[in-house]
């Protein structure tokens, strides 16, 4: 008997050691194992997913700083059409991550997402290699006024805009996913790892911003010393590599299954709900379908209540559900499974998520100037260092680089550790409220803009050039932007993340990054209505003339400045009418506590 109990005993042991080594949530690993954490996920792939994503940023960024100098001065391109063919394809590259993030859900998953994005975004950089390589696409040099410049046209435009918006398809499916799919190396109900994947989403940004620092940089040097096919040959090389190390980890990540298109679970509880409009929510929301106990279940919620309806129990569920059996009655058609309120929860979020989507965009509007009119201010600026080396005007970026990577740091150093003590938070403040710090900073930055614009304007208008004036004056809206950044892109990528529900993971990332191409194509709209707007009347030349000196890019600063201040009450607004989602674990003791249950409230 004794001997009997001491084997009971060891197994009871061993299996306790087989679950604490063991992920608690739904990945598995490349065999489809439930994945083990000593082998697979957490900081061991960290650093693959880290490398791919700085080597797929130096490729896009080594495209995106320096193309609007490409299309202006090798195109002859004019500068409000350059600038919205920037923006437009910046804002395509980011509303495909809805694409990416539905074929993940729905049929690839994320890893196999991930990779043919890749090679599609591969694929477009050596096109445009091609492109400013082969003679046959080459314009011929001009000089006005005395020899007209003639822009590209026809099949040249043709092959450069299928270059470019393959580049954009392909940054989309790859930025649907990856961030999701970093996160999902660490297993969220394990208090360690689950303090891992905080600050993980901080040095995931670190590594994007590494890349677009060495884009700005050594590549865009590159391609003004030894011309542009070098450098665009370049960043297809490293996006070879980003996808070759990318692959390199299949073995050693963790996989969330494939749970299906999120499309068809938000119709079904619209239209169960339509289908229940005239039945009654029970005054007892316990009474409510739920599936068995179970990770990620939500609470019930009271916005959106119609849609609690879809949850309705029938009576021949009523009598069912004792037993844990979930079949259909006359209220439920046959072969459908009933909804759940997690499901209808689930969908509520996404709802909830989407005035705050709707008042982060003016952030990347902001941004969009940094990639347009910044580098063509500092391109008529002094820009020399020393006597021999002048910084190439997309090079500028390097400053919004910088002030990244050094709020990163400071972020998940300094001010997590301060704010901890006053907010009583572990992640210092909200997400929400990290977002609106970025916002407040990129209204300065447009403030700062404008003020230097002016006295560029003074200088150029006293002494018939702004080459006397040092491009270093542009680093207030450098840093301003960079800053903000750092608070906003981390921030609504931890936010989208967290709120949307298990199944929606990807599709929350890429609800998120349309707020980026929101913002790139409202810049697109704004610069495009400024444009037309101020060029009333015969002899004006516009506040966006193609002579700098001759417009007055510092009042078009001033008014975003007044439309971003603006956007910002509005967000301020919709965050405390936002409710943060909540999530019940099996083993949860406080599900019933006051604190659980007062915590559906927004604490913006």
């Amino acid at each position: 008997m004794a001997a009997g109990g001491d084997k009971a005993a060891t197994m009871d042991i061993q299996k306790d050691d087989i679950e604490t080594w063991l992920v608690n949530n739904d990945t598995v690993d490349f065999q489809g194992r439930r994945a083990d954490k000593s082998r697979t996920g957490g900081w061991i792939t960290a650093p693959l997913i880290f490398g791919a994503e700085m080597c797929e940023r130096m490729s896009a960024f080594g495209i995106i700083y320096n193309l609007v100098t490409f299309l202006v001065g090798n195109l002859h391109l004019s500068r409000a059409y350059s600038a919205n063919m920037v923006t437009n394809m910046l804002g395509t590259s980011f509303v495909t991550c809805l694409l990416g993030g539905y074929v993940a859900d729905t049929w690839l998953g994320r890893f196999l997402t991930i990779s043919t994005f890749g090679v599609i975004q591969f694929l477009g950089l050596v096109l445009i290699t091609l492109f400013a390589s082969l003679p046959e696409f080459q314009l011929p040099h001009c000089n006005e006024p005395e020899d007209p410049c003639h822009a590209v046209h026809g099949f040249k435009l043709a092959v450069l805009y299928v270059a470019l918006y393959l580049i954009a398809l392909g940054t989309g499916g790859i930025k649907a996913c990856v961030s999701a799919f970093g996160a999902d190396q660490f297993d969220s109900h394990d208090p360690r790892e689950k303090k891992q994947m905080m600050s993980f989403f901080n040095w995931f940004f670190f590594s994007i911003s590494l890349g677009a620092l060495f884009a700005v940089t050594v590549l865009v040097y590159v391609q003004e010393k030894l011309g542009r096919g070098w450098g665009f040959g370049i960043t297809a090389s490293f996006m070879l590599l980003a996808v070759v190390g990318f692959l390199s980890g299949r073995r050693y990540y963790r996989y969330s299954p494939i749970k299906g298109s999120p499309m068809s679970q938000i119709y079904r509880v619209f239209a169960t709900a339509f289908r229940n409009h005239k039945l009654q929510i029970p005054a007892d929301v316990s009474q409510l379908h739920e599936a068995n106990p179970g990770y990620d279940r939500i609470r019930h919620s009271n916005q959106f209540l119609f849609l609690s309806k879809a949850a309705i129990k029938s009576s021949a569920s009523n009598e069912d559900d004792k037993f844990g059996d979930l079949k259909a009655s006359k209220d439920q058609p046959p072969n459908r499974p009933a909804i759940t309120v997690t499901e209808v929860e689930e969908v509520k979020v996404l709802i909830r998520v989407l005035p705050i989507l709707g008042t982060t965009f003016m952030f990347w509007t902001v941004y969009a100037q940094m990639t347009t009119f910044s580098v063509e201010q500092a391109l008529i600026m002094d820009r020399k260092i020393g006597r021999h080396f002048e910084i190439p005007p997309a090079s500028m970026a390097v400053f919004l680089q910088i002030s990244i990577m050094t709020m990163i740091v400071l972020y998940d150093r300094l001010f997590v550790r301060c704010a901890r003590h006053f907010t009583h938070k572990s992640q210092g403040i909200t997400t929400l409220q990290r977002i609106g710090v970025g916002l407040v900073l990129s209204t300065a930055a447009m403030i700062a803009a404008a003020l230097v614009e002016q006295k560029r304007l003074k200088v150029a208008r006293r002494v018939g050039t702004s080459k006397g004036m040092s491009v270093f004056w542009l680093l207030p809206q450098y840093f301003l932007v960079g800053a903000g950044e750092a608070f906003t892109y981390v921030g609504q990528l931890e936010f989208f993340y967290n709120e949307s529900p298990t199944s929606m993971r990807s599709m929350g990332t890429a609800i998120c990054l349309c707020t980026l191409s929101f913002g790139f194509y409202f810049s697109s709209i704004f610069v495009d209505g400024v444009d037309r707007f101020t060029q009333r009347g015969s002899a004006s030349k516009g506040w966006l003339a193609n002579d700098p000196d001759a417009g007055h890019l510092d009042y078009f600063y001033f008014l975003l400045a007044i439309v971003s201040l603006l956007n910002f009450f509005l967000y301020l607004l919709c965050s405390h009418w936002y409710n943060y989602r909540i999530k019940q674990d099996i083993d949860d003791e406080e599900d019933d506590s006051p604190a659980a249950k007062s915590s559906d409230s927004s604490d913006f």
